[in-house]
């Protein structure tokens, strides 16, 4: 039993899955507190990753989302791990969502996979067809996550340097590292 245990934890299967993404969104939470920058420019590049993140652009989110907020000097970190809210779970979903909004906005109806012509023409629109509601449904949703995001980051930040600050106060940091 003993060596069994040491074996789970040295290949990290002691924890359940559960408490895993707990574990990861709590560093990824701790990540974001501890920016450097001022709160706007956190906030900004937290809201930029948020808004690239519901695009299906999915190999260039980290590029999008890191050259959007160089553009705008905004965090380009916090961009970055904005950008982690397509993540594998979540992904479905938000596809799932874009692609709902956006046959509501284009009057697209579902691609037909029933067909005789498969030629290179045809797999080409059926993609389109998939991607175009896909594509406009991301834009409206990352553009809708931008203001929520924006704020609450914003307010998170400043709730957490705050407390930092009276923590450090009252324990006379500053005449400690004198």
């Amino acid at each position: 039993m003993g060596m069994e245990n040491r074996e789970a934890k040295k290949n990290g299967n002691s924890k359940s899955l559960g408490a895993r993404w707990k574990r990861r969104f709590r560093l990824l939470y701790l990540r974001i507190l501890r920016l450097r920058g001022e709160p706007e420019e956190v906030a900004g590049g937290m809201a930029i990753g948020v808004a690239i993140g519901f695009t299906p652009t999915v190999p260039l989110h980290l590029v999008l989302g890191v050259f959007i907020a160089f553009l705008l000097g905004k965090s380009k970190l916090a961009a970055a791990l904005g950008g982690q809210v397509a993540n594998p779970f979540f992904l479905p979903f938000i596809y799932i969502l874009d692609y709902r909004v956006g046959q509501a906005i284009t009057g697209a109806s579902g691609p037909s996979l029933v067909s005789a012509d498969f030629s290179a023409s045809y797999v080409l629109n059926l993609g389109w067809e998939i991607y175009y509601p896909l594509l406009v449904g991301g834009i409206v949703v990352g553009s809708l996550a931008v203001i929520p995001t924006y704020f609450m980051t914003k307010k998170i930040v400043l709730l957490y340097r705050e407390r930092r600050r009276r923590r450090l106060e009252k324990i006379d940091f500053s005449s400690k590292t004198t």
